[in-house]
C-alpha cells in the first residue's frame, strides 16, 4: 500500500515538473492551467467512489487520472475483501516515468533558452 503512496507521489512529481517547465514560457496560462487540473484531480481521484461498482461510462470519466488507479490499487492491498479488476499500477508508472522525462527534456531546454528579463517587472 506504501508503494501506491510513493507511486502517486512520483506521478505528481511529473505532473509538477511539466508545469514548472511551462511557467517560464506562459506564466499567466499555466497558473490557470495548474488550478484547472488541481479542480480535475480532486474530483477525478476517486477517492469516494469504487472502481469495481462504477458502469463503464462513468468508469472512463475516471480512467485518465494515474492517481484514480494508485488510489484503487491501495484499496486492493489495505482491505481483504476488495480486488481491483479495472485499474493497474503499470499505468501509473508509466505516466509518471513519461511525464518525468518530458519534464527533465523540458528543464534541460528552458535553461539553455530562458532570459532573466522575462521575470523582470517595469
Amino acid at each position: 500500500a506504501f508503494g501506491m503512496v510513493l507511486l502517486a507521489w512520483i506521478t505528481g512529481f511529473g505532473v509538477g515538473l511539466v508545469f514548472l517547465v511551462l511557467k517560464p514560457w506562459a506564466p499567466s496560462f499555466v497558473s490557470i492551467l495548474m488550478m484547472i487540473y488541481q479542480r480535475a484531480n480532486m474530483i477525478a481521484s476517486g477517492k469516494m467512489f469504487l472502481a469495481n461498482t462504477l458502469p463503464s461510462f462513468m468508469l472512463a470519466m475516471f480512467d485518465w487520472n494515474p492517481l484514480f488507479h494508485c488510489i484503487d490499487q491501495s484499496r486492493g492491498y489495505v482491505f481483504i475483501n476488495y480486488n481491483p479488476h479495472f485499474s493497474s499500477w503499470q499505468y501509473a508508472a508509466w505516466v509518471a516515468l513519461v511525464l518525468i522525462v518530458i519534464g527533465l527534456m523540458g528543464e534541460f531546454y528552458t535553461r539553455r533558452h530562458v532570459s532573466l528579463s522575462w521575470n523582470a517587472r517595469r
